[in-house]
């Protein structure tokens, strides 16, 4: 049997890369370049900025400049360079796109590049005097000849609207540009043939009017036409259209300053308007320049990113972790497989097979290998595809999985990927024991297990030991949706379980509890879980897993806890208790709040520690409260002990403290706890007990002194017994109301003179006589308590001595009271005016103002308090001033807050 085979490729196949579009621009066909707005904007600011120009120089485009002949033949090579490589570019751009249209333009620029060439050389006086061939007419005529027939070829560019396949097919291409450059040179020979029978367009240096600017609008109506075709045409949908725009916009310039707008040569139109010229040539050449340079870029982009895409095919090739073969079959005269030819292999190949073996045949290789193979290889050769098939190797003790298929474009060409899979069995025959294992754990463990699917939430696995606790058939839930599982939570835990579900897939552990209703007896169970995510041996989460235990029992019991330390907190709040607890192995303590308020710390202030503790019990005390302290420590006794605290503010604060301490078994204190109750306002209401009691055995004495005075007083100035029961009976009610003032007032009030006034003045008359006196002076006047005794039988005995003898007692008589305070030495004096008036003074009755009233004003006050007094005895009445020392504070206020003068 003959076989044949086709020569292999050993080239290394070239993958197909895939890139950005590019633009038409970079692509090489800049004729179909579509004209973006930016690309309008920006053709609009150049037409615009050379219009601006144009209209800043035509007023003074006949100004007469120095001749420089050497100046045209300068921009005509200019226009030549610029022209002949337009020419070239344009010509690229028809040889790629095939159309006729481009043809035109690029024999446009020849003709330019020509036409400028014999103007140039036939400018008279550039090179020598006179003109080196042709006559006086020859280089007006060619300029106009130039400029004239130019927009012909654009026009033609415009107009022609060939498909690419017939241009492609004319031959036109061919005869073209010969015939561009016959017109030149036979409108060249005609022009220098016949120069003095042409139309004078010239004399000397000066133009003609009738003819030149005859012949010289006709072009320039031309450039015009031409622009209007080109716009009508294109619409400028093109950048190539949009800059011949603006060419043609700089032609017209030209035009109309260097032939229109002037009278002679060298004037400065004639070199202004050839600066336009250059430009409008210049804007298509810069365009096609541009162009070029991104195409060049592009290419070496291309290039670049060739060459990366073949390095990391390589790359690729050599580390991928499949083993590669790259074969070829080779076949009989029928088309059948006999035999496969070796041509690449990858290093993980030679690494399964132990050596290279690129170049060699199957039956060279592995003959055991050659029929089974050749047939698989037959069947892929055939019908394309690929096969799969999984073999063990006895030469190298694996088990390998193989890949056979066929190559695109490649009839006989096959590739096989094959890699070792006994590990993979291995661990499937691992997973299956370690299932086994989990199973047989999850059978046997008191506590609940599941499983579930990350994505979906299905539940795969539940332990027989869910059924048992909670009630619930757990083959049931396998396969099961999570909603199935919100059904067994209690309604109020279902989102909380929903959240931490949300968390687990997010690759969060959470432990949490939640309710669930039994399915058979309907109680409700407590579940305390924990959720974590499952990975994949790529580190994703694929399912989530769960451990939970009944914890109802548990919960039932922190609840008693709970409650009980509640009813404790609540106990030792209501009763104002401070605790402590100190452990002695740490040196850590923990103060309830009270505590920290009791010792002059706002809560959380300090650490608790026995130096904040002893740092705050005042100097007095410290020895004693330390000695005790240690004295319970040492002999296993009670700490108890009152002790002060100094606050920040300086105030002094009282707290009984009891306490205990734990120790080991071998009789080293381990901690100390106790309690502490605030025991201030104990001692304060003491202290304010015992000084009550000293001024109630103080006023007992004064009083039963005042009594006494008064009865001496009252039975020496008796005439009868009935004369004395009287006196001291109302002298007697008057010591009783200020008593029974003095007795209604709380800790820190003060009695007040105009309410000592006022209650005087009651006790004497009614409300017929309120319109016989006059009181003036201000409210909450406050009294020293020692003197308010003294001050209210004053009082009394000028209200009585008014009633019976004075202004009170004669209906004509008026009395008028008036007080202030004045500071005098520092101190609040108040000064009492009393005053009567209209009293008919000696009437046969005993004289007003005489007796003890009179005394006690006159000797007991100044006396007694310092007081300064006036008593006089006028024609009509009693005119008395008191000026005495008063209380600093004011009455209190019902918030009792005491108001300073």
């Amino acid at each position: 049997m003959r076989t044949r085979q086709e020569s292999p490729n050993i080239a290394s196949p070239s993958p197909v890369t895939s890139a950005k579009p590019v633009s038409a621009e970079v692509s090489g066909f800049l004729g179909i370049a579509p004209a973006e707005h930016a690309d309008r904007r920006r053709a609009a600011w150049v037409m615009a900025g050379l219009l601006l120009a144009f209209l800043a120089t035509s007023p003074f485009a006949e100004i007469v400049l120095p001749a420089v002949p050497a100046f045209v033949p300068a921009y005509d090579a200019a226009m030549i360079v610029l022209a002949a490589i337009a020419a070239l570019m344009l010509h690229a751009q028809y040889r790629d796109l095939h159309q006729r249209g481009f043809l035109w333009l690029a024999c446009g620029y020849l003709f330019s590049a020509l036409a400028a060439l014999l103007h140039g050389l036939t400018f008279p006086d550039a090179f020598v005097s006179g003109s080196l061939f042709g006559g006086v007419q020859t280089t007006a005529w060619l300029w106009i000849v130039w400029h004239g027939l130019a927009p012909l070829f654009v026009m033609a560019y415009a107009l022609d609207e060939t498909p690419p396949r017939e241009s492609a097919a004319s031959p036109l291409h061919r005869l073209a540009y010969p015939a561009t450059i016959a017109v030149v040179v036979v409108a060249a020979l005609l022009l220098v043939r016949f120069d003095h029978r042409l139309p004078q367009l010239l004399t000397s240096a000066y133009f003609r009017p009738p003819s030149t600017r005859w012949i010289g609008g006709l072009v320039w109506a031309m450039h015009l036409a031409t622009l209007a075709v080109l716009i009508w045409r294109t619409r400028l949908r093109r950048l190539l259209d949009l800059w011949l725009c603006v060419s043609l916009v700089a032609a017209v310039i030209e035009l109309a300053l260097s032939g229109m707008m002037i009278t002679a040569r060298y004037q400065l139109g004639f070199y202004v308007g050839r600066v336009y010229g250059l430009a409008g040539a210049l804007f298509v050449l810069a365009l096609l320049l541009r162009h070029a340079l991104l195409l060049q870029a592009g290419l070496v982009r291309a290039a670049s990113a060739l060459h990366d895409s073949e390095r990391r095919y390589r790359d690729l090739f050599d580390s991928m972790g499949e083993a590669f073969y790259l074969g070829e079959a080779v076949t009989d005269d029928d088309g059948r497989v006999v035999d496969l030819q070796f041509l690449q292999e990858n290093p993980m190949a030679r690494r399964y097979v132990g050596r290279d073996i690129a170049g060699k045949r199957l039956c060279e290789v592995a003959p055991d290998f050659g029929r089974e193979w050749l047939h698989v290889v037959d069947e892929v050769v055939r019908n394309g595809g690929e096969r799969s098939l999984e073999r063990a190797s006895a030469s190298t003790r694996r088990f390998f999985q193989y890949r056979i298929f066929r190559l695109k474009g490649r009839q006989k060409q096959v590739g096989i990927l094959f890699q070792d899979v006994k590990p993979r069995r291995d661990a499937e025959k691992a997973l299956r024991d370690s299932e086994e294992r989990f199973r047989q754990f999850g059978q046997a463990s008191s506590n609940m297990l599941w499983i579930r699917d990350a994505a979906a939430l299905e539940m795969e696995y539940v332990s027989p030991s869910f059924e048992t606790t909670c009630g619930h058939a757990g083959a049931a839930l396998v396969g099961s949706d999570f909603d199935t599982w919100l059904g067994m939570v209690h309604a109020d835990d279902r989102e909380d379980v929903r959240r931490v579900m949300a968390r687990v897939q997010q690759g969060e552990r959470v432990e949490h509890e939640f309710r669930v209703i039994h399915g058979e007896t309907g109680e409700v169970l407590w579940i305390q879980s924990t959720e974590f995510p499952m990975r994949d041996p790529e580190c994703r989460i694929n399912r989530t897993g769960g451990i939970a235990q009944d914890a109802t029992l548990l919960k039932r019991a922190q609840v008693r806890l709970r409650e009980s330390e509640e009813r404790l907190r609540s106990a030792i709040a209501v009763g104002r208790l401070a605790t402590w607890d100190w452990n002695l192995a740490t040196g850590e303590v923990v103060w309830s709040d009270e505590h920290y308020r009791i010792e002059g710390y706002t809560p959380g202030e300090v650490v608790p520690s026995y130096e904040a503790w002893i740092a705050r019990v005042h100097p007095d005390d410290r020895e004693a409260a330390e000695s005790a302290v240690l004295h319970a420590m040492q002999t296993g006794g009670e700490y108890a002990r009152e002790v002060r605290f100094l606050h920040p503010d300086g105030s002094v604060h009282w707290a009984n403290a009891r306490g205990r301490f734990f120790y080991d078994a071998a009789g080293a204190p381990l901690r100390m706890v106790g309690s502490m109750l605030d025991t201030t306002q104990r001692r304060e209401f003491e202290e304010a007990q015992r000084v009550l009691v000293a001024e109630l055995q103080h006023r007992t004495r004064n009083l039963i002194a005042v009594v006494r005075a008064i009865s001496d007083r009252t039975l020496r100035e008796s005439a009868d017994l009935g004369q004395f029961a009287t006196v001291f009976s109302e002298r007697m009610e008057a010591l009783a109301r200020v008593q029974g003032l003095l007795s209604r007032l709380k800790e820190g009030q003060r009695v007040t003179f105009d309410e000592l006034l006022r209650m005087e003045l009651a006790a004497h008359l009614d409300e017929s006589d309120g319109e016989r006196f006059t009181l003036i002076g201000p409210a909450g006047v406050t009294l020293r308590s020692s003197s308010v005794q003294p001050l209210a039988l004053a009082i009394h005995e000028l209200i009585t001595n008014a009633v019976k003898y004075g202004a009170l007692r004669d209906p004509r008589g008026r009395l008028r009271i008036a007080w202030h305070v004045a500071p005098e030495d520092g101190r609040p004096w108040l000064h009492v005016d009393w005053l009567e008036t209209g009293v008919a003074v000696g009437t046969g009755e005993a004289e007003p103002g005489t007796g003890a009233g009179r005394e006690l004003i006159e000797r007991a006050l100044p006396y007694q308090f310092g007081a300064r007094t006036r008593y006089v005895l006028t024609d009509e009445g009693v005119h008395c001033t008191i000026a005495m020392p008063i209380s600093r504070r004011e009455a209190v206020s019902p918030l009792r807050h005491d108001v300073r003068l």
